[in-house]
Order: structure tokens, then C-alpha cells, then sequence
């Protein structure tokens, strides 16, 4: 019986060893700047976990749609990423809630980072966020947008999500925010001055190009409760978008 159990527990420690970890989402190309093939600096010590991680902006530097910043607190050094802002050298962050990628590799950079934490905004200790998360919603009013004809609108998405997962939408709507080429997609903010904090700021994911202030005609499928982790959750998503003027 001992014999028999101690197999047992060989080949069970042993097929958990094998399974494959989940890859991290994979980062735009961009090409704003010419990458750099120097190697990331590897962590002084191992870094604090989840809320934990905090510190001072020792480096910065933007790629694509993100900002990687560098940060030091009792000679801990750790690498986060989130939303393109604006950072010094010297500011102090955290702590931030993100999720660790172990040997992620940046195509835009072309570095690895033996680990970086993927986060929604760089709060200021002591303050406000440096950055909004992608999701927030339009301080200023929106004027209204008629509906496409045959179409529905941004508030009406959002109230009629449970029926309408899955379905094929027309919305009309102006350009508020785009963020291109993110997980091989272009993601456009649209508003069409219906719906209330919350439910009027409707997330496009698309191929096609736009720019802030067009007013476009969407066409896509709803998708609801999208996950991408990283706190990056949607209530309410039209994916795989078609957008034409007006």
C-alpha cells in the first residue's frame, strides 16, 4: 500500500508540473520608436504581491498604448504597466492593484521582464490616479446623436444587454477616446448622449480606424461581462465592428 501510494503522489506532482501556464495577453506593435534590444534590470529583491506594490518612479517609458514604469521602495525594484500617462522620475506610486506576468517579453520594446504587474491606472500616493482607467466615463455632456435609421442607442445597449448577447447591433455615435492596435484590435469610446454615468460610454472593438470627434455608424455583435483581466472588465462590449461616416 505504501508502495502504491507513493506513485501515486510521483505521478500526480508530476503532472502538475507540466501544465502549461496561462500566456500573458500579447502587446501591440507600434512603431513609434525604434526598439531597444538592452535586457530589463531583474528585480533587486522579490517583489511585494498584488495591492503590495508600490514605490518611486526610478525609470519610464511609453510603448504603444502603455506606459512601463520602474519602480524602487526599500531596494525592491518592480515593473508595472498600464494606460499611456504621463510620469516623472521621482513620483511616488501605490500601492496598485494589478496582475504579475512572469517573463513577459514586450514586442514593442523587444524586452523581456523576468516579471511586471499590468495595471488600470497610476494612482499618486497621496492623491488622485494619474490616469483614469480606459473605461471612464465622459466628464463633459455629450450632445445627442440621431439613431441610424433601424438602429438603437449607447443607453438602450446598455439596459437591453441580457437580451441582446450575442445579437448584431447599429448604433450610431461620435468618437469620444480610441486606442489602436491593443490585443490586435482598434477599442473606440462612443457616445451618443443617451444613457447615465455608467451606461454611456459604449466600448467598440474594431479593425477599421477612426478618429476623435467622427461620428460613425457601428455595426457589431454585443458581447457582455468581458473579462480580460488585469481589471479590465466590461459590462458591455460591441466586438468585431464594422464603422462607416455618419
Amino acid at each position: 500500500m505504501k508502495t502504491t501510494h507513493l506513485i501515486g503522489l510521483v505521478l500526480m506532482f508530476g503532472c502538475s508540473r507540466d501544465k502549461p501556464t496561462q500566456a500573458p495577453a500579447p502587446e501591440p506593435v507600434a512603431a513609434a520608436q525604434p526598439p531597444s534590444a538592452a535586457p530589463l534590470p531583474r528585480p533587486e529583491t522579490q517583489a511585494p504581491a498584488g495591492d503590495g506594490v508600490s514605490g518611486t518612479v526610478v525609470e519610464t517609458m511609453d510603448a504603444s498604448s502603455y506606459t512601463y514604469a520602474l519602480l524602487e521602495r526599500d531596494g525592491t525594484k518592480v515593473w508595472v504597466a498600464g494606460p499611456q500617462t504621463k510620469l516623472a522620475v521621482g513620483t511616488v506610486i501605490g500601492p496598485v492593484s494589478g496582475s504579475p506576468m512572469p517573463g513577459f517579453h514586450s514586442e514593442t520594446l523587444n524586452r523581456t521582464f523576468d516579471q511586471i504587474y499590468f495595471i488600470t491606472a497610476f494612482p499618486i500616493a497621496g492623491g488622485a490616479s494619474a490616469n483614469p482607467h480606459p473605461g471612464a466615463q465622459p466628464a463633459a455632456s455629450i450632445e445627442k446623436v440621431e439613431p441610424a435609421p433601424g438602429g438603437t442607442t449607447v443607453g438602450k445597449i446598455f439596459d437591453d444587454k441580457a437580451k441582446l448577447a450575442g445579437k448584431a447591433v447599429v448604433v450610431r455615435g461620435k468618437v469620444m477616446k480610441v486606442n489602436n492596435g491593443i490585443l490586435g484590435k482598434n477599442w473606440v469610446h462612443l457616445v451618443d448622449g443617451t444613457g447615465g454615468a455608467g451606461t454611456n460610454d459604449l466600448m467598440v472593438t474594431t479593425n477599421a480606424t477612426a478618429k476623435v470627434g467622427d461620428v460613425v455608424v457601428v455595426r457589431g455583435k454585443v458581447t457582455v461581462d468581458k473579462d480580460f483581466g488585469a481589471g479590465y472588465h466590461y459590462a458591455v462590449l460591441v466586438e468585431d465592428a464594422t464603422l462607416a461616416a455618419k
